[in-house]
């Protein structure tokens, strides 16, 4: 059976034609995925005292902290576009195996790829064996429809959820979205998904092509004060808004180490959960997560939508 090849536009008005994204919550209970690092290591050992959560503002009595007994939700969104043919895209199987074969029994994954044309290569399994087939058949061509592949990424959810990874990969700028990159911004704001993105930028680099960023089909002047919505810094906007990262790589060969690393890494992040009091229920919640006296570096999204 061929992977099922979505027709962008059907696709995309589908999904946007329906109810806002809202990050989901336990009847009122929120939960924020969080990383604590000193340096380049992770901080383990870490228990609800020592975190100060304020949600609008406002200190939040953190109710349970849980740190790697929750499952995995893993979607894998990986760019096909021509420029990967050959050595990267053979890298770039690779790499995304090597993900997949990290996750536990109980985990679940899913694999979509993009060109200009987006492709469910595989829907959510605990099963390893069809994404493993899925990556096998995967191909380069086309050009780079990157928005509309985060978008899709965000909101083709996990029917049984767990803590909601994308591991998104690009070689380049947008050429081919419907959507701009501002609105899939916002959507990854009023999601739950942590996104890790990868950007492969090789020495030789390629053509920015036509960069669709504000809208539909349209290659508009950039204003100067309009830097954070270029395609450049759209993977590093998307990663922040969710309390992810972006990995920049030059060499192909440094994926299977990164994809790896993602993986790893997301399994020692803290999930922290709290009733907001004192505070209003509806609308866009802020929320700012710190350590109370330990040392370390605190990534955690930026707040969410109720």
């Amino acid at each position: 059976m061929k992977p099922a090849a979505f027709a962008v536009l059907s696709f995309l008005t589908a999904i946007h034609g329906g109810a806002p994204q809202r990050f989901r919550t336990d009847a009122e209970a929120v939960r924020v995925d969080v990383l604590v690092k000193d340096g380049s290591r992770p901080v383990a050992g870490l228990t609800a005292a020592d975190f100060e959560l304020r949600d609008r503002g406002v200190v939040q009595r953190i109710e349970a902290v849980t740190f790697e007994d929750v499952p995995l939700s893993v979607m894998v969104a990986l760019d096909t576009s021509d420029s990967l043919a050959g050595r990267p895209l053979e890298d770039l199987r690779g790499a995304a195996i090597a993900a997949v074969q990290l996750l536990r029994p109980d985990d679940r994954a899913a694999l979509l790829t993009f060109n200009h044309r987006l492709w469910r290569r595989s829907p959510w399994t605990a099963d390893r064996a069809p994404l493993e087939r899925a990556l096998g058949g995967v191909e380069a061509a086309g050009g780079t429809g990157l928005h509309d592949a985060a978008y899709a990424a965000l909101t083709l959810k996990d029917e049984t959820p767990g803590r909601a990874l994308v591991l998104l990969f690009s070689d380049g700028h947008d050429t081919a979205s419907w959507l701009p990159g501002s609105h899939v911004i916002e959507t990854a704001r009023r999601s739950e998904a942590v996104v890790y993105a990868v950007s492969l930028r090789t020495a030789a680099g390629r053509a920015p092509g036509y960069r669709l960023d504000f809208r539909s089909g349209v290659q508009p002047p950039v204003p100067a004060n309009a830097k954070s919505l270029l395609s450049e810094d759209f993977l590093s906007a998307l990663a922040s808004q969710t309390g992810g990262e972006l990995l920049a790589v030059t060499e192909s060969e440094s994926l299977r180490r990164t994809f790896v690393h993602i993986v790893n890494e997301f399994r020692t992040r803290y999930l922290l959960t709290y009733t907001p009091s004192g505070v209003d229920a509806g609308g866009w919640h802020p929320i700012d997560v710190r350590l109370r006296a330990r040392r370390g570096t605190v990534t955690a999204r930026r707040g969410y939508m109720k």
